[in-house]
């Protein structure tokens, strides 16, 4: 019987935030967070840095920090509008021509979790890490264009 009132108990809060009983946040995972009184949206951002919350999830704009969250309502953890991208062709490609001004330049590589290691404990440089994959990716590159085996000619059946 215990466990009946265990399986049971989100769905009270559930019946008690549709009778407007409850407030909502919706959190980017999809988790909701219920509060069954009035908050503050700063209250809340504290335990989510880089975030903001919305009154709908297409919001651009984030609630002000003194604005008070009402019962019954539902709101959306939204990520922090600097972290959203929303520039055009043209801004990246002014982004990608201001990058190469002050010569920095970011990229991901895949490597070995032995690499991952060797990088931690300093026993290899980044730049020797990076010279290895570039060898491979040239390898790749230049045996693509060698795939095509070198077959002797076959003579037919009449000579």
């Amino acid at each position: 019987m215990g466990n009946c009132f265990v399986l049971c108990k989100p769905c009270i809060g559930m019946v008690a935030a549709k009778h407007g009983r409850a407030l909502q946040v919706v959190k980017m995972d999809g988790k909701i967070l219920e509060f069954s009184m009035p908050i503050l949206v700063k209250d809340i951002l504290v335990n989510f840095s880089g975030s903001g919350i919305g009154s709908s999830k297409e919001a651009y704009e984030h609630l002000p920090p003194n604005y008070e969250l009402k019962i019954g309502k539902t709101y959306y953890l939204l990520p922090s509008v600097s972290a959203v991208d929303t520039t055009s062709p043209a801004d990246i490609s002014s982004a990608a021509e201001t990058d190469k001004g002050n010569g920095v330049r970011r990229i991901k590589i895949v490597i070995t979790k032995q690499q991952l290691q060797e990088l931690l404990t300093k026993q290899v440089s980044v730049e020797e890490v990076l010279s290895g994959l570039e060898k491979r990716t040239w390898n790749t590159v230049d045996s693509s264009t060698n795939r095509k085996p070198k077959l002797e000619s076959i003579p037919e059946g009449c000579e």
